[in-house]
């Protein structure tokens, strides 16, 4: 893999639930794990297992700045490769602008592309879902001036059931409606937008369709 470490551990395993205070990943609709690698660049791959994927990707969003020097990539889970990691974080500013290529060029490649952030802890919920190398719609809580395309599926029908007829970045943030809303997102959560578009990460099972093992890898300098 061109100066690329790779380690191949011979276990049985099986995937868990992924939960971190504050959860970032990419979703793309391949089963080439290989190739979701190479194509973001990293570095320093080696094979590890779910539970030691999954606390470390807890560990990382609580690193500080070490916080975007790694990621935990799964196998195929029923047609899609996850990577968790700040890095691949739309709120974090110096991010957004790369995750949001990162999918175009994967869904141009691969037809479907998503990234996600949710937040246990309340501080805002973000998604992105891309097709065939086009943004249909980024949504980042923090920052709705960001927004691209307009809500569809779940995200719409949870807004109609909230009262919103419009999109959220059109309502002043003063609006008692946009308050409300912000309070809790009318239960519009990054997860629930994963569940219906690829994958909820939070509930995955041992059962989830998997192949092959979880890997820890080194990512390029965040500018990058």
């Amino acid at each position: 893999m061109g100066g690329r470490t790779v380690t191949i551990m011979d276990v049985a395993d099986h995937p868990i639930p992924v939960h971190a205070c504050w959860l970032s990943w990419l979703a793309v609709a391949t089963s080439d794990q290989a190739e979701v690698v190479r194509s973001i660049g990293l570095t320093d791959v080696r094979a590890s297992t779910w539970s030691i994927g999954v606390d470390l990707v807890d560990d990382i969003a609580h690193s500080g700045n070490d916080r975007f020097s790694t990621v935990v990539v799964t196998p195929a889970l029923n047609g899609w490769v996850l990577v968790f990691g700040a890095w691949l974080g739309l709120p974090y500013l110096a991010c957004t602008d790369r995750v949001t290529r990162l999918c175009e060029q994967f869904s141009a490649r691969f037809g479907k592309a998503q990234a996600y952030f949710h937040s246990e802890q309340n501080d805002g919920e973000a998604w992105l879902i891309a097709e065939h190398g086009t943004v249909l719609r980024r949504w980042i809580a923090e920052y709705p001036e960001s927004a691209i395309g307009e809500p569809f599926g779940i995200e719409r029908d949870l807004l109609d059931a909230f009262g919103i007829t419009g999109k959220p970045e059109d309502l002043d943030p003063d609006d008692d409606l946009a308050s409300s809303w912000a309070a809790t997102w009318g239960d519009c959560w990054a997860t629930t937008i994963a569940a219906e578009h690829s994958l909820d990460p939070t509930t995955l099972e041992p059962s989830t369709p998997s192949a092959g093992a979880v890997l820890i890898a080194s990512t390029p300098p965040v500018g990058r």
